[in-house]
């Protein structure tokens, strides 16, 4: 691979799609401007918090509808 200009990405979106599809479910992978990154799994359990800011926001906001 050539190296990396400032107005060229490190790979096309086609491939980064396909580098994606196999990569280990543990690894979040993410293309922003060209570059690739990846973000950490987050810790703790996500429904449970889903669950805890939906019923905070429904105490301040009762008239809303709010779907996790």
């Amino acid at each position: 691979m050539t190296p990396m200009t400032s107005d060229r990405p490190q790979m096309l979106v086609e491939e980064f799609e396909e580098l994606a599809r196999h990569a280990p479910e543990s690894a979040r992978l993410e293309f922003l401007n060209g570059k690739i990154g990846v973000k950490p799994m987050p810790d703790g359990n996500h429904g449970q918090i889903v669950a805890w800011l939906l019923k905070r926001c429904m105490q301040h906001r009762p008239e809303l509808f709010l779907f996790p």
